[in-house]
């Protein structure tokens, strides 16, 4: 029986019904054209004829009906085992009958009772396939009821579990549903909040808030959207909240309900807020403190023009040298804490005469310069030239004194680079950040890239850092305004 099942589950069930039913048509439509009629009247062969039409015609208006039944089709290989079982009894049947007591007209008996058994068969059979569709599908449910049970204990075990709120709204914004979380979060029963209206809780013009995350959801595909608003707790205090909401499946009449995540932000923003505040503090104490110490090195260089060189030329050089240098620092703060409030308008600047200029402040006699750009730029003279005197001692500090520099041209800019070590690609980034240095024991306060990138940033120049031919560190300015 199991391998009649295989490979009846191989052959479409309701086939093997409609050739039965066209085999039981074609034995009534041609056997009277056959010698087995006999002397049979006209009549009679008109009547054996019929009577096994009939079941054939049943048979296979009922096989081309069957897939379209509410009979599972694994299952219509019951139907034609109960349609060949019940032939099979049938022919079981008019042999004995036949050896026991000699059979009337066995080639009518043959045609028309095995077509009526095949028809009982197909009857019995649709109800067996009927009853166990039914079996079936009821354990099929019941197996997805629990599978639902077991998933939806899981979520619910999961919803309690994470310590950010969690909440359901139907479309009308009222709660369905809320985990401990968002309930303790809000300072409210569970029981309070369930049916009650989200501007319970929702400070604000909620409607507005409402209507604007119906709109995402609904265009979104399926995105979760992110919105910071403020929720008012049982107490009266007010807390910054920040929520992640997404619709979830629709539910037909039940409507269309959204499910959000809420995350407690007030001490971030806070934090957020005295940060700022402290930088801009900062930025203000340094801008202050770069103007304060501007006047006395003004001064500090003009008495050092006045010092007598041949006395002692060295101390002279190393004092005008310093006070330059601190005027550079004083420069690079300022653009650094003020950006472009801090740079005077742009002129014509040559590209050329800038890096020269700045090359000759460089103290390194044993390094070499080359420039190829011979372009102009609209810029500030002074800044571009502390811009090339900041990577030429960048260049110098970690390519070693006789490193080798260049100063080239870029279809939308200039370029600047070396035959050092280069920058490892992790760190090009890093660079650039304020107080970044690698010469701290010698000085170094991370300055220099930071103006770099500052001044270029004012400017609207696209900086990057790469690699040099000759594998050193080389910095691109892009989209530079030419004069």
């Amino acid at each position: 029986m199991k391998a009649e099942s295989q490979v009846l589950s191989r052959v479409d069930g309701w086939r093997v019904i409609v050739a039965l039913g066209g085999l039981y048509l074609t034995l009534a439509a041609g056997w009277p054209f056959t010698p087995l009629v006999g002397e049979r009247t006209l009549n009679e062969v008109l009547m054996i004829s019929v009577l096994t039409a009939v079941p054939g015609l049943v048979l296979l208006y009922s096989g081309y009906r069957l897939p379209g039944s509410d009979i599972r089709p694994d299952l219509f290989a019951t139907i034609v085992r109960w349609c060949l079982g019940s032939i099979g009894v049938m022919l079981g049947v008019l042999l004995f009958i036949e050896f026991a007591a000699e059979l009337n007209d066995p080639i009518a008996n043959l045609f028309i009772l095995t077509a009526f058994a095949s028809v009982a068969g197909l009857g019995m059979g649709t109800h067996d396939a009927r009853a166990r569709t039914r079996a079936l599908n009821a354990e099929e449910r019941r197996r997805e009821a629990e599978r639902y049970s077991q998933e939806l204990e899981r979520y619910e075990t999961i919803v309690e579990t994470v310590n950010d709120g969690i909440y359901v709204v139907d479309e009308n914004d009222r709660f369905k549903l809320v985990n401990e979380a968002y309930a303790e979060m809000v300072g409210y029963d569970r029981d309070e909040l369930i049916g009650a209206h989200a501007s319970l809780v929702v400070e604000g013009d909620v409607d507005r808030l409402a209507d604007e995350i119906h709109r995402d959801v609904a265009a979104g595909d399926g995105e979760t959207d992110t919105y910071e608003g403020t929720l008012e707790t049982a107490s009266g205090e007010t807390i910054e909240v920040e929520a992640t909401v997404a619709g979830l499946p629709d539910q037909g009449d039940a409507g269309h309900d959204f499910v959000g995540v809420v995350r407690d932000v007030t001490e971030r923003n806070e934090r957020e807020l005295r940060l700022e505040r402290q930088n801009e503090r900062l930025d203000s104490f340094a801008s202050m403190v770069a103007h304060e110490l501007r006047n006395p090195v003004m001064i500090g260089q003009m008495y050092c023009h006045e010092l007598p060189a041949d006395a002692a030329p060295e101390a002279v050089d190393h004092v005008t040298e310093s006070f330059d240098r601190i005027e550079d620092m004083i420069e690079a703060m300022l653009v650094v804490t003020q950006g472009s409030e801090a740079v005077s308008e742009s002129t014509s600047v040559p590209l050329a005469d800038a890096a020269r200029s700045a090359w000759e402040k460089v103290d390194a006699p044993d390094a070499t310069l080359e420039v190829l750009v011979d372009g102009t730029i609209r810029a500030d003279e002074t800044y571009v030239a502390h811009l090339f005197r900041n990577l030429f001692e960048n260049a110098v500090d970690h390519g070693g004194a006789d490193v080798a520099i260049t100063v080239g041209e870029l279809p939308t800019g200039f370029y600047v680079e070396d035959d050092g070590p280069g920058i490892p690609a992790d760190d090009r980034e890093t660079v650039f950040e304020v107080g970044y240095t690698t010469e701290a024991s010698h000085g170094g306060m991370g300055l220099g890239l930071a103006f770099v990138d500052e001044l270029a940033g004012v400017y609207e120049w696209t900086c990057a850092v790469t690699d040099s031919d000759v594998g050193g560190a080389r910095f691109e300015f892009t989209n530079v305004r030419d004069s």
